[in-house]
């Protein structure tokens, strides 16, 4: 299931959407794909994604990305539209829900997505906005974080098998930012389903475990995990990589104890 046309835009505040006909009750049957909404002033903006299935991995990347698993996305799920940013997270630190201060090594804050930060310190940021709304916000699953970042498409990008130059921020990707710093959310179009900055920009924390492959991998979406992780994938390359690192079924791995200048996330919302 795809979304076509114009995404439409509501501020849900306290189970109410805000929409041209005034202020009305949010119900289960009101929410579709396509819907942006926002849960509170200071939360990220979120658009909510179709359920469906599609195919994950590549048969033409590394062997980490294969073998190919067919995934069921059943859930009804929102994802953020950006990368979560300086502004937001500031906003959480003010409100005492995050211990970092996160540093920007002086590239601004504001629409920047945020940096520095460990896989701890994002899962203290979606704790922080699932306490102030009362819905369950959450880092994605790998297997979502895909879904999402293909929007219905099978190509290593989602506009194609080529990056073109100016289409992301990564390393030779053509853009006043690749191989410098990072580049204000939202600086190049979305995917079909109007999500920015998937490919490129920072690398965004997803809560599998790392594994050498796509072997056992849960069919239902739901993230792998062990006892013991040390290590977490990252998804979406970055800045400072060059374009392979961005394609939708690129993965690498990320040691939990360690933060960077090119790591960053996005949050998800559960919706039913």
């Amino acid at each position: 299931m795809g979304l076509s046309g114009h995404s439409l835009i509501f501020v849900i505040t306290a189970g109410l959407w805000l929409g041209a006909g005034g202020t009305q009750i949010l119900h289960a049957k009101d929410v579709k794909p396509g819907m942006v909404f926002k849960d509170c002033a200071a939360c990220p903006e979120m658009i909510v994604l179709p359920t469906g299935r599609f195919s994950m991995g590549s048969t033409k990347g590394h062997r980490r990305e294969q073998p190919v698993q067919n995934i069921i996305i059943a859930k009804p799920l929102a994802a953020a539209r950006y990368e979560t940013t300086f502004d937001e997270w500031d906003a959480c630190h003010s409100a005492g829900g995050c211990t970092k201060n996160a540093l920007d090594r002086d590239w601004g804050r504001g629409r920047r997505p945020v940096m520095n930060v460990l896989y701890a310190d994002a899962l203290e940021y979606t704790a922080w906005l699932s306490q102030r709304t009362g819905h369950t916000y959450r880092l994605p699953s790998e297997s979502e974080w895909e879904y999402a970042a293909r929007a219905g498409t099978s190509t290593e990008y989602w506009w194609g098998n080529i990056m073109k130059k100016g289409e992301a921020n990564c390393r030779k990707c053509g853009t006043q930012w690749s191989g410098i710093q990072s580049a204000p959310v939202g600086s190049f179009k979305p995917n079909p389903w109007g999500l920015y900055d998937v490919h490129g920009n920072v690398l965004e924390y997803v809560q599998d475990c790392w594994s050498e492959s796509h072997e056992s991998l849960p069919l239902d979406a739901t993230p792998k995990t062990t006892k013991i992780c040390q290590s977490r994938v990252i998804k979406s390359g970055a800045w400072y990589y060059l374009p392979n690192v961005s394609r939708s079924a690129s993965r690498a791995r990320n040691d939990t104890r360690v933060f960077s200048y090119f790591i960053g996330f996005r949050v998800f919302r559960e919706m039913d």
